[in-house]
């Protein structure tokens, strides 16, 4: 498996080199992450935390966004260990002095909860949310959803029939931060990324804000 390692320390890519007797291959990129196709369809990367804990958290995040369904790592000194919060979208996070016999094994559990929750989805109509991978296809097409994107369809989808202010919205996607405008703008994103035949999934409620139609109903598929 090709294993990508962001940093900009030598020691980092050393000290992970053995990676490589367990067949994988590593590539190295800068820890600042800047173009998502660089990072496009990775099953598995390697962040180095433990010199730069703010850019190892952005990167973390934004490969959440461009490539959900990767598997990623954070490594981060001790003392940073309990800062690595749910908000970084990291599958693990393990100790700076971890060697590649770690990793690897740390690898081999991430990918199979991956593994597991594939089968985890909700149908709804031609739409089907995968929840734990944070994709989502329309009629077996790809929609390519930015993470918040995501989560503002899931959350709608999974509250079919309830109409939400935008204030609302906003608390529950964003946390409250920023303006109404914000979901009026990822609302159309969402819209157009659906199409024409399937926009109205994400339906206006005049005076309210916006909701998703009651039917077809929702309805999970669950891995046994």
């Amino acid at each position: 498996m090709e294993i990508l390692l962001l940093t900009d320390r030598d020691e980092f890519t050393q000290s992970l080199s053995g990676l490589g007797a367990f067949g994988h291959s590593i590539v190295r990129c800068p820890l600042s992450a800047t173009a998502r196709t660089n990072y496009r369809r990775v099953k598995a990367v390697l962040v180095d935390g433990c010199t730069d804990v703010p850019t190892a958290r952005e990167s973390c995040r934004k490969l959440g966004t461009w490539e959900p369904s990767a598997v990623v790592l954070a490594f981060v000194a001790a003392e940073d260990f309990a800062a690595v919060g749910l908000d970084w979208h990291v599958d693990d996070v393990l100790i700076a002095a971890a060697g590649p016999a770690e990793a690897n094994a740390r690898l081999r559990l991430a990918l199979a909860r991956r593994r597991e929750s594939t089968y985890n989805k909700l149908q709804f109509g031609a739409l089907v949310i995968h929840p734990d991978s944070f994709t989502a296809s329309l009629s077996n097409r790809d929609l390519d959803l930015t993470l918040t994107e995501f989560k503002l369809l899931n959350y709608l989808v999974q509250h079919a029939g309830q109409a939400f202010t935008r204030a609302r919205l906003l608390h529950e996607i964003w946390g409250g931060e920023g303006g109404r405008r914000k979901v009026d703008v990822h609302v159309q994103r969402l819209r157009a990324k659906l199409g024409a035949d399937h926009e109205s999934i994400i339906d206006t409620v005049r005076g309210v804000g916006y909701m998703t139609p009651e039917l077809p109903q929702p309805q999970w598929a669950i891995a046994n």
